[in-house]
This record gives C-alpha cells, sequence and structure tokens, in this order.
C-alpha cells in the first residue's frame, strides 16, 4: 500500500481543508509514494506505542504529533525524541484532528456512547435535548463514560436542557454557542468555568482523554468499510486519579 493511496480515502472521509488554521492534521511524517506494511490507529503517538509497532508501518492518529513549529530537532525532549524513533523504524505519521472533529467525532459519541438519537451538528457541537434534570445527565455520563468523576458548575435548573457537546477542549466555546443551557466537554479551564457560571450555564467537564479515547474505534470502522484493516493501538491516559 502507498501511503497517497491511503490519503485519498481519508480525504474522502473527513476532507482535511475542513481543519481549522491552526490545526496540522494530514501527514505529518513520511511521503505520499512511500509504501507501508500496517496501519496503526491511536488518539496520540506515544514513545510506547511507537516503539511497539512493526517497522515500515502508518500510524494514524487524531492529535498530530508536530503540532508548533519545530526549530530544532533535540532528541532528548519531546516531541524530536518521537520523531527520532518513527524515522528509525520507517514509521508514517497521519494526524486527523479538527477536520474529524467537525465530520465525526461529537456524532458517534452523542449516538453510540451516550445513546442519544435525536441530535443537530454544527461545526464542533452536536446539540440535543436532555429532558430530566441536570443530576440525571450527569448520572447519564458517568455511567456511559464509566467516569468516576466528574467537575461540573452549577448553572441553570430547566427542564429540558438544550445540551451542547464538544469533544477534546471546548471551554472557549461557552459565549459563543447560543440558546445553550448546558455544554460538555473536556479540559474546562477556570475562567471559562466563572463565565459559565455567570450566564447561567451548566458545563460538564468529562476529561480530554474521556472524550477522544474512541478515535480507533470509530476510525477502525470507517477504513473496514474501505477494504483497509487497521491495529487500535490506543495511548493510555496521561493521568492518574487518586
Amino acid at each position: 500500500m502507498q501511503t497517497f493511496e491511503l490519503l485519498e480515502i481519508l480525504d474522502s472521509i473527513s476532507p482535511f481543508a475542513l481543519q481549522e488554521k491552526w490545526d496540522n492534521s494530514g501527514l505529518i511524517l513520511g511521503a505520499p509514494n512511500a509504501e507501508f506494511r500496517q496501519i496503526y490507529l491511536s488518539l496520540e503517538a506515544t514513545l510506547e506505542i511507537l516503539e511497539k509497532l512493526e517497522s515500515n508501518s502508518l500510524l494514524i492518529t487524531h492529535h498530530p504529533l508536530i503540532f508548533s513549529p519545530l526549530k530544532s530537532l533535540n532528541f532528548t525532549q519531546y516531541p524530536a525524541k518521537l520523531l527520532e524513533c518513527a524515522i528509525k523504524k520507517e514509521i508514517q505519521l497521519i494526524a486527523m484532528h479538527t477536520n474529524f472533529d467537525k465530520t465525526h467525532f461529537g456524532d458517534y459519541v452523542v449516538r453510540e456512547k451516550l445513546g442519544i438519537r435525536t441530535y443537530e451538528k454544527e461545526n464542533f457541537a452536536v446539540r440535543f435535548l436532555w429532558n430530566d434534570s441536570i443530576d440525571s445527565l450527569l448520572k447519564h455520563i458517568k455511567e456511559k463514560f464509566t467516569i468516576p468523576f466528574l467537575k461540573f458548575t452549577q448553572g441553570n435548573f430547566k427542564k429540558p436542557q438544550r445540551v451542547a457537546l464538544i469533544t477534546g477542549s471546548g471551554g472557549s466555546f461557552v459565549g459563543e454557542l447560543s440558546e445553550m443551557d448546558c455544554l460538555i466537554t473536556g479540559d474546562v479551564k477556570y475562567h471559562e468555568a466563572m463565565e459559565a457560571q455567570a450566564l447561567g450555564i451548566n458545563i460538564i467537564d468529562c476529561g480530554h482523554y474521556e472524550l477522544e479515547c474512541y478515535f480507533g474505534e470509530i476510525l477502525s470502522q470507517i477504513l473496514t468499510n474501505h477494504g483497509y484493516k487497521a491495529i487500535i493501538s490506543n495511548s493510555q491516559n496521561p493521568f492518574n486519579f487518586v
């Protein structure tokens, strides 16, 4: 298999042109005319995963390993340490980040994980109505995502709740989403929570990893439908909880 053929398939699934201007989705490491033996899928490229992969493989991740411009490659530092390993093993890297957020991620999480069948997609956000209390929504999220703890701010107590879900870090959208009672997302900052509270919005922080650990699960099914076999090699949550 050649890389350009897979890139064409991925672009048809989730166009790279949809990515945000600040993003770095697409071919991160490798060459369009290069060949590879096996496809692996993971939320992140980690050193542990790269060391385990077969040589001459291709790893598709959600988060780009190279995100900001690199001024040097110091192989004792991140991400150069990981790039060195990938280059030595002839592992190519492709990222599907904000383009995949817009086309697949939120829909899948709301439909397949939360079990919501009626919803609307709006760029990064997936909107739906929750016809019960905010407490019941918190309980539902904990059960469906198998999350023992949630952070949340108490806003209004309307029924139904007009809910928006944004995978990853969506706290910055608090002031931008109109007619919203509740936002489910991850990585909410202190002042984003303060803004939500002032606006009377219930904001539920599930964690970044907890909402996006399904990347391999989603893309594997899609690639299978296109005749490609991929191995899911999920990265682990970098945080421990006590």
